[in-house]
């Protein structure tokens, strides 16, 4: 048993290196032709804007920060067979609750700061049980729940922050900041101490899915639903929780970002990270050990590609490798369930 699970770290890690190098190199090739420029030069500003400099190497951990968090969010939902497509909308509820808890409670700001991180939990975890109720109970559809629920998400964002929140200041539609006192300290800026509690979840996850009853009990629904029914397993009850964690983990990602990025809530707050998650998932193999390792890699393309816009490069070409990222690791899966069927 334990050199199996040993064998499959290995591989997952071969991979996730493998589409490391495969993407870095399409990027650089796509990157070459656009402009007309060599390697070399394209190399030196993707690395120099990612991981050149110490400024640039927090600036992308920063970013890897909520995609990892809401990351671990969706494998929990993945490896019980439940398809949370809704990260974006549950990163948007943790953002809504902790904008409205720091700005409006007149509460002291630890309380405020302790309450945000509880309460976007709850909120987004009880977002994402909707899609999971309606899977288990009615049988209906979670892809499709958890889109039109993230539809439903930015909506009500865009309501706040352009009327009763709109702070009147500004180019576009955002609150006002939140308090000094609400906002988490930076182990150094721009990175703060949520980089920590992500690696901390990681490592929670990691041994709540291996080493624990419910973890297996999870594992065994995704692995084969009908068979853990037959075993006697609360599959109903378990895809609601998983659901539950899952979303409960995005809106931390998201209450992350208003006190220790953003400060305030804005259009276009969650980043994509919602989407970006769900391929830094498929990379690490649904494992919590490799989250953080694909969260760094979606963090490192999009900080890089943002360098390679001083080349005359489009900024929308990280979102783009991304993409390309998501084919790559979709690919042989694919294959193997058209082969399958």
């Amino acid at each position: 048993m334990g050199e199996r699970f040993v064998e499959g770290l290995m591989r997952t890690g071969l991979y996730v290196v493998g589409t490391l190098i495969s993407t870095l190199l399409i990027t650089f090739l796509v990157s070459s032709l656009l402009v007309r420029a060599d390697i070399a030069q394209i190399l030196s500003f993707f690395l120099g804007s990612s991981v050149g400099s110490v400024d640039s190497l927090l600036r992308t951990l920063a970013r890897a920060t909520p995609i990892l968090i809401s990351t671990l969010g969706l494998l929990v939902a993945f490896r019980s067979g439940v398809w949370n497509i809704g990260g974006e909308g549950q990163i948007v509820v943790g953002v809504i609750v902790t904008t409205g808890i720091c700005l409006f409670l007149d509460i002291p700001p630890s309380l405020a700061v302790l309450l945000s991180l509880v309460g976007s939990f709850l909120a987004g975890g009880a977002y994402g049980a909707v899609a999971g109720f309606l899977r288990a109970r009615l049988d209906v559809n979670e892809v499709v729940v958890t889109m039109m629920q993230t539809f439903i998400i930015l909506a009500l964002l865009q309501y706040l922050i352009d009327g009763p929140w709109n702070w009147g200041l500004g180019l576009y539609p955002r609150t006002q900041m939140i308090p000094l006192g609400t906002r988490l300290p930076f182990i150094k800026y721009p990175l703060n101490i949520m980089f920590l509690v992500a690696l901390l979840i990681a490592a929670s996850i990691h041994i709540f899915l291996k080493r624990t009853v419910m973890g297996y009990e999870l594992r065994a629904i995704g692995s084969n639903r009908t068979a853990a029914f037959i075993q006697g397993i609360a599959v109903a009850r378990l895809t609601i929780l998983s659901m539950m964690i899952s979303g409960g983990l995005c809106g931390l990602a998201g209450s992350g970002l208003v006190m220790g990025y953003f400060f305030r809530a804005q259009s276009g707050i969650s980043g994509n990270y919602g989407f970006y998650s769900i391929a830094s998932a498929f990379i690490a193999g649904n494992e919590a050990l490799f989250a953080p390792l694909s969260s760094f890699l979606i963090a490192l393309i999009y900080e890089g590609t943002l360098g390679l816009t001083a080349l005359g490069l489009p900024h929308r070409l990280g979102e783009a490798m991304v993409g390309i990222i998501f084919i790559v690791v979709m690919l042989p899966k694919t294959l193997g369930w058209l082969k399958e069927a």
